[in-house]
């Protein structure tokens, strides 16, 4: 892993692969130290793939107060200068489709197609779950996994049905628990963390939509209560020449349908 550095803002990013260039974008709870992360994907042995732990988060800094969705793509600019990427193809999930959003919005000519995973537009497309109305650093170690778990999937928000869907909730519970077991040891993490989340809280790309010049594809989980279907809707009739896919999984449904990867593959394979 490196790290790049620009304007106080240090960013641990890594580069694998071979073939055309990916950046993949995490979302608001990711760490490059724990699996599974987009290497793990089968778009691992077909891109050069460039991905990070955004600012604030992993064991990246975030040293202003009010970072918005603007500061998030410019770091991801700056990166991609700093690598000498002259374009990509861009996946974001989650929080990183947020920031996904506001980057081609921007910087069209860096984008070569687009990918938004499990997002929201903020505004009259909806909002994705109001993580910043949660005190998280004040819950336990146990409190947090079990809010990350359940927020994110409708089909684990009852008792019967999580012991019914037992194996799921351990990966995702092995996960959330892994993530925040870090994060907890981070010095400024608790600070950083917040700021991501208002930042989070004041994305609103919904009017600015239609102006979008990259082809795009939507990908939903079905039982998504993060970034309901309904918001993927509302992605796909505001974003000109895009297409919607909905599949069988909630937030993390990038772990949960393997028919994603060969729509995110075929879609990027298509004829520009």
């Amino acid at each position: 892993m490196a790290v790049f550095s620009n304007d106080g803002v240090e960013l641990h990013f890594e580069v694998r692969g071979r073939g055309p260039r990916l950046v993949f974008h995490p979302g608001t709870l990711s760490d490059l130290r724990v699996a599974p992360t987009i290497f793990d994907s089968p778009l691992a042995n077909r891109f050069e793939i460039l991905t990070f732990d955004p600012r604030g988060i992993g064991q990246s800094n975030s040293p202003i107060d009010s970072p918005n969705m603007a500061d998030y793509a410019l770091d991801l600019k700056r990166l991609m200068d700093h690598l000498d990427w002259r374009d990509a193809y861009l996946l974001g999930e989650s929080f990183g489709g947020m920031v996904a959003q506001e980057f081609a919005l921007q910087y069209p000519q860096l984008v070569r197609k687009l990918v938004l995973l499990v997002t929201s537009s903020g505004g009259r497309g909806g909002a994705s779950f109001p993580f910043h109305q949660y005190d998280i650093e004040a819950m336990s170690l146990e409190e947090k996994v079990n809010l990350w778990v359940t927020a994110g999937d409708s089909r684990l928000q009852s008792a019967d049905v999580i012991h019914s869907e037992s194996a799921l909730c351990a990966f995702l519970s092995k996960y959330y628990r892994q993530v925040c077991e870090l994060a907890a040891s981070k010095p400024d993490g608790a600070q950083c963390r917040i700021r991501q989340l208002q930042a989070r809280k004041g994305h609103d790309t919904f009017a600015r939509l239609p102006t979008m010049e990259v082809e795009t594809l939507i990908c939903a989980g079905r039982y998504d209560s993060v970034a309901p279907v309904e918001n993927q809707r509302a992605l796909f009739r505001q974003i000109p020449n895009s297409r919607l896919g909905i599949f069988s999984g909630g937030h993390n449904v990038l772990w949960q349908d393997d028919l994603i990867w060969d729509f995110i593959s075929a879609f990027l394979a298509m004829t520009e």
